[in-house]
């Protein structure tokens, strides 16, 4: 009795850490899964941070944004300039890699986003201690 009872307890144990590893996973999954989701759409212009400061957009950059497509292309407008182009989605190192039509790369590391905020810190040397803040209008 008492080796069937240690064969059921390490049962057990071999079931919750199964459980729990399935937990995790797919939890990681859909985190992935949402992330994305939640990226296609229009962002517009907040706000800059710069060591814990904010600053708002000049006037050039008003109504400035990105707009993600499920397709995986994107529309930007920048101090009135709009661009189109397309973009890679890491989930993993969570950045996102934009590739213009004459195949200029810009990678952005997203710092977090929401269902109502993106936040983006782009790696271009002049700026990377920017953070560059998105919202969605309400």
């Amino acid at each position: 009795m008492i080796k069937n009872y240690k064969e059921l307890k390490n049962s057990i144990k071999t079931v919750s850490i199964t459980s729990l590893l399935i937990i995790a996973v797919s939890s990681n999954i859909f985190g992935q899964e949402d992330m994305t989701n939640m990226l296609f759409d229009t962002w517009y212009l907040d706000t800059y941070k710069i060591e814990s400061k904010e600053y708002p957009p000049n006037k050039n950059e008003k109504g400035d944004y990105i707009f993600f497509k499920e397709d995986m292309t994107f529309i930007s407008k920048s101090e009135g300039k709009e661009e189109e182009g397309t973009y890679t989605l890491n989930t993993n190192g969570a950045y996102v890699v934009m590739s213009d039509k004459n195949g200029k790369n810009i990678k952005a590391y997203i710092i977090s986003i929401s269902k109502k905020s993106l936040i983006l810190k782009y790696d271009i040397s002049e700026i990377s201690d920017v953070e560059v803040q998105y919202n969605k209008p309400i």
